[in-house]
């Protein structure tokens, strides 16, 4: 993000050495000192998108983009510098950040993309986390978690009050007890010789097809880059709703999710949609798990770790997106850069029952 970090800092000198300059005189002196490719009102820089928009006061209710124009540049950083008389700030506006687009959108679908947001459709902050320079860079690892497809049907939810496509997972009181058990199931996993061999298995995987892995890894845009890997390691198959691969456990079923870590950038990838883990988890004898695998393409090495998701290091990074849980749904999970410690040699993991129950209780009430 260094050339955006440095558009931004030219544009707050600007207006500091200028403190009257207005919209169109710092976008005038952007352009002239950045030469980006203009899109109407946006300004293709190396890596980013920004748009101009000003405020006489402190609110910002402007019209801002529309919700096509957005889509075309989602896969990078999307910030509105919103100038006001006496200052100038910076908004990430990609869709991950976006609550609603504007109510007069009546006619937004799935299948029909309509309409634009306003500055007081973007979120100021998100999940605790203010929406600022300062915080750019990890706001956008999030948002590269989820595909432009998820967050247009969660805003077409938001904007028109549409039936959701997805019932929500009610257990009986029988499946509770088993969502329940399933921390004692997943300690036990690890201790099992059959666990043991299918991460080893993988792993095995992982190593012969460590150039294949590597190469995906180049690619800039991070789903391409997740389903590029994914698509290495399981040769292809990856047919269920919840993870990439299937395997047979002594007494039950193991769900494995493949999770790939950047070594030397910032992750932050989506965990797995709670209704979804729950209905898995209702089934006897279930257990899932992650493959986190951790690529550094500038020492061009690989390296992979089976490790079941209600670990404590695994469950201490998994965050609960709330922003996503729409009237149809519990919301995602999100993990945090820590889940990247699971790789380390002397990691051993393991499983807190009480606080993968809680955990557990935790999703269920929602």
């Amino acid at each position: 993000m260094s050339d955006l970090t440095d558009a931004i800092r030219f544009i707050r000198q600007t207006k500091a050495q200028r403190p009257g300059a207005d919209k169109a005189a710092l976008q005038h002196a952007y352009v002239q000192r950045f030469q980006p490719e203009q899109r109407r009102s946006l300004f293709i820089g190396k890596g980013y998108s920004l748009r101009f928009s000003e405020t006489q006061g402190a609110s910002f209710s402007n019209t801002v983009l529309s919700l096509s124009a957005l889509h075309s540049v989602d896969d990078r950083p999307v910030v509105i510098c919103v100038v006001s008389p006496n200052s100038t700030r910076f908004l990430l506006a990609n869709s991950t950040f976006l609550a609603k687009i504007s109510h007069s959108s009546h006619h937004l679908r799935i299948d029909n993309v309509k309409g634009s947001f306003n500055g007081t459709d973007i979120l100021t902050t998100y999940e605790g986390i203010e929406n600022k320079p300062e915080t750019f860079e990890q706001l956008f690892a999030i948002h590269s978690a989820f595909t432009w497809a998820e967050n247009l049907e969660r805003l077409v939810e938001a904007t028109t009050a549409i039936v959701a496509r997805n019932q929500r997972f009610a257990p009986t009181s029988v499946q509770r007890d088993v969502i329940r058990a399933a921390p004692e199931r997943a300690a036990a996993a690890l201790s099992s010789p059959r666990f043991v061999a299918i991460e080893n298995e993988l792993r095995s995987i992982v190593r012969r097809e460590e150039n294949q892995i590597l190469n995906a890894a180049a690619l800039e845009n991070v789903n391409l880059r997740g389903n590029r890997i994914e698509r290495v390691v399981t040769g292809g198959e990856n047919q269920h709703d919840l993870g990439d691969l299937r395997r047979a456990l002594e007494q039950g079923e193991l769900g494995v999710d493949i999770k790939t870590k950047l070594a030397d950038r910032t992750s932050a990838p989506k965990a797995y949609n709670i209704d979804k883990m729950l209905a898995f988890l209702a089934e006897p004898g279930s257990v899932f798990a992650f493959l986190v695998i951790e690529v550094s393409v500038h020492a061009r090495t690989v390296d992979a770790r089976l490790v079941p998701v209600l670990d404590e290091v695994l469950l201490a990074a998994t965050g609960i997106q709330h922003h996503w849980a729409g009237r149809g749904s519990r919301g995602v999970t999100q993990l945090s850069g820590q889940f990247g410690r699971v790789l380390d040699r002397s990691y051993n993991p393991s499983i807190d029952t009480a606080k993968a129950r809680a955990f557990l209780d935790e999703l269920l009430k929602r």
